[in-house]
């Protein structure tokens, strides 16, 4: 499937701040079964941004803004084919993990915060039978059944910050959250897991904008790694984009940063996808500007004296698309 993906970030700010650094991570991956055909990223007050990736491969945006400014707004647009390779869980028989695993798999069988290893995870654990369970695949399908039945979809009762404690005591929660408590349950069980931070096409009857979306994917010696959606409880398909692996969503939000200014900040995201097509080479490229004011000195009006160094970081969106 073509997807055509446009994904905007407005940041505001109660007054002027300056030396904003932030860390963007919003290109979709190339890899077997979806490919980046095209993405571009335009960032406001102009600015240079540079691309790099991290220890997993993931595609990162870093950029700056010295001067001082009021807002920021970041938007990128994204198109990809996706082709994947659905594996049911009936179809993996590999046996549970035992003994050391290949060292390029150990971080992902390490449970660390926002992943709890305490006595509500561990009773879950024992109570969907996974103890028993023979195979990699049975495994799964309990975890996947599980938190199905036992959890609610529930936005704005989590952030960005909540563990995997918040949705086992309050039994609800949004997508991060239900990958994280996957991530748990196969952890526990010796199953190396990691978190998918990326996009879900989903046909909406109006215009509203969407979010970003989280997953997990589970490693099987005889398949690699294999995706489960376990807010929906169904395998990833031509629907899901993957943007970046992570050991949990603190590896691979979608925005990161510092900025100096006594000012509080206020984060929007706004995320839309639809079917796409091909762009046509032979057509020139759309100008794109977004020439947002910056100052090299403060207005008095609004400037607030305190420059402490703030974490942009505490308004990152959570992952929580239905």
């Amino acid at each position: 499937m073509l997807l055509q993906i446009e994904h905007r970030l407005h940041f505001r700010y109660s007054g002027f701040i300056r030396e904003s650094h932030m860390d963007i991570r919003v290109e979709p991956r190339t890899k077997s079964g979806q490919v980046l055909l095209d993405f571009s990223l335009l960032v406001g007050p102009s600015t240079r941004v540079t691309r790099h990736e991290d220890w997993l491969g993931n595609a990162a945006h870093w950029f700056s803004i010295t001067d001082y400014h009021d807002r920021i707004e970041v938007m990128a647009r994204s198109l990809v084919d996706t082709t994947p390779e659905i594996i049911l869980p009936e179809q993996v028989n590999d046996p549970i993990p035992e003994g050391p695993l290949p060292m390029d798999l150990w971080d992902f069988v390490q449970i660390e915060e926002p992943i709890i290893d305490g006595p509500a995870l561990r009773a879950l654990h024992a109570e969907l039978g996974l103890p028993e369970a023979k195979t990699t695949g049975q495994i799964m399908e309990r975890v996947g059944l599980g938190l199905r039945e036992k959890f609610e979809y529930r936005p704005n009762v989590t952030d960005a910050h909540s563990t995997t404690d918040a949705l086992l005591a309050g039994g609800g929660g949004v997508c991060q959250d239900f990958a994280h408590a996957a991530l748990g349950l196969l952890r526990l069980s010796g199953i190396p897991a990691r978190y998918v931070n990326g996009y879900l096409h989903v046909e909406r009857e109006d215009d509203s904008p969407s979010q970003s979306h989280a997953w997990i994917e589970y490693w099987t010696p005889s398949h690699g790694w294999i995706g489960f959606d376990p807010t929906h409880g169904i395998f990833p398909g031509e629907s899901h984009v993957i943007v970046a692996y992570g050991r949990s969503y603190r590896d691979v939000p979608p925005n990161r940063g510092i900025y100096q200014g006594g000012a509080s900040e206020t984060l929007v995201a706004e995320v839309i996808t639809e079917p796409g097509r091909k762009p046509d080479r032979r057509q020139p490229a759309e100008e794109l500007l977004m020439d947002l004011p910056v100052y090299s000195e403060a207005p008095d009006r609004t400037f607030a004296t305190d420059l402490s160094s703030r974490d942009a970081g505490s308004e990152q969106q959570q992952q929580q698309q239905q």
